[in-house]
This record gives structure tokens, sequence and C-alpha cells, in this order.
């Protein structure tokens, strides 16, 4: 049995030996747990969130979208290395979900773990080759303060995008942005215009830059 799925199984067994022992008749039913707790924490109860939430993966370890709605109550509660623990877990399952992947980088980065983030991205992006894998190098390599490994990141991610999405000229432009690079900003923003000229983030960056959005400002996007 695979090591992830021997993991699952095993808190499962857990689980129902806990439940049996317990018995079912003073359990809240799990959608009404699981609806708790999205309730807490949208109303910003992170404690009444991760109480309830831990409950539901008490009950069904199995149930990752919960481990990582409970990695991000732990997250708001500044409690990132429990939140990490939650994400090992969910990402044991689903290794390419974006979303734990996301909230796994943001974890590391809280709890100062600086070096091994910055493994662990470029280990994904060697690995996977996604563009999310390198936009998440870029993100956060800059907010490390690592300008050299963002630009190359954000500049892979564009080159295996290929033009096709906004995104990766975005990243780009708004890494020029925040070095000072006027002039690669403004290129960024006319390849991402090229490429959705009704996108009205990008429309209103090109203003707030006192450019104007049309037709002469598009720019066909290249990889650099």
């Amino acid at each position: 049995m695979p090591r992830p799925a021997l993991r699952i199984a095993l808190f499962a067994l857990a689980a129902l030996s806990i439940s049996g022992l317990v018995g079912c008749s003073n359990e809240r039913p799990l959608h009404t747990v699981k609806a708790d707790g999205e309730w807490a924490f949208e109303h910003g109860d992170y404690d009444k969130a991760k109480n309830d939430f831990s409950e539901y993966v008490r009950r069904r370890p199995e149930a990752v979208e919960v481990r990582y709605q409970l990695a991000k109550a732990h997250l708001s509660s500044n409690e990132p290395k429990h939140a990490i623990e939650q994400l090992n877990i969910a990402l044991d399952v689903e290794p390419l979900n974006d979303s734990f992947l996301d909230s796994q980088a943001e974890a590391m980065f809280k709890a100062g773990d600086r070096d091994a983030l910055s493994t662990l991205l470029a280990r994904n992006a060697a690995e996977r080759g996604r563009v999310s894998d390198y936009l998440r190098q870029g993100v956060y390599s800059a907010r490390m303060g690592n300008a050299d490994e963002a630009q190359q990141a954000f500049q892979t991610a564009a080159k295996l995008d290929n033009g096709r999405s906004v995104t990766p000229q975005r990243a780009l432009a708004d890494f020029y942005g925040s070095v000072g690079d006027r002039k690669m900003q403004l290129k960024h923003l006319r390849m991402a215009y090229s490429i959705d000229p009704n996108n009205e983030t990008t429309n209103k960056e090109i203003r707030r830059m006192g450019e104007v959005p049309g037709p002469s400002f598009a720019l066909t996007p290249e990889n650099n």
C-alpha cells in the first residue's frame, strides 16, 4: 500500500476505534460540523473553526479538503507550524493541488522556514515544470528578497505559458515595478494587454502608470 494511502488508512482506523468507544448519539452530523466551522471561519472565530474542523478530520481523516480548511484556520490564528502539519498530510494525498501548495508556502514563510521553503519551491518547479510552480517560486523568492531567483522563475513561467494567459506577464510587470524598472514593467503590461485587452485590472494598472490602453499599446508576448 502506498505511504499516503497507508497513513490515511491508519487515521481512519483510529477514528473508527474512537467513534466506536464514544458512540455517535451525542455527536453532531458531519455536515453540521463542517458548516459550523465554515461559518466560524468566515466570521473570524478561528478558535471555534479550528475545533470544528479538528472534530471533522478526527472523524473523517481522509477529508483532505477539510484539513486544508483547518490549516487555513491555523494560519489565520498565526499558527503556521500547525498549518504545515495538516497541509503535509493533505499534500500526501493531492500533491499537485495548487491551493494546498500555496497555503503550504505561506505557512512555511510565516514560520520562518526560509531555506526549506526555497528548496521546496525550487524542487517543485524543477520536477513538475508547471507554470503555477514557477509563479509560486517567483512570488516567494521576491518576498524573501531573492530578486534574481524571482526574475528567473517569472521568466520561466512566461516562457512555459507561451502567451496563453495574462498572469505570468502581470507577475513580471509587478516584479519589475517592485524593483523600479519602469521600462520593463510597461513592456510586460503591454504584453498582458495584448493577451486580454478587456482585463480590467490590467487596464487600471496601465492608466495608473499614465498610459492609455488601446490597440497601439499592445505588444506581442515574448519570453523575457
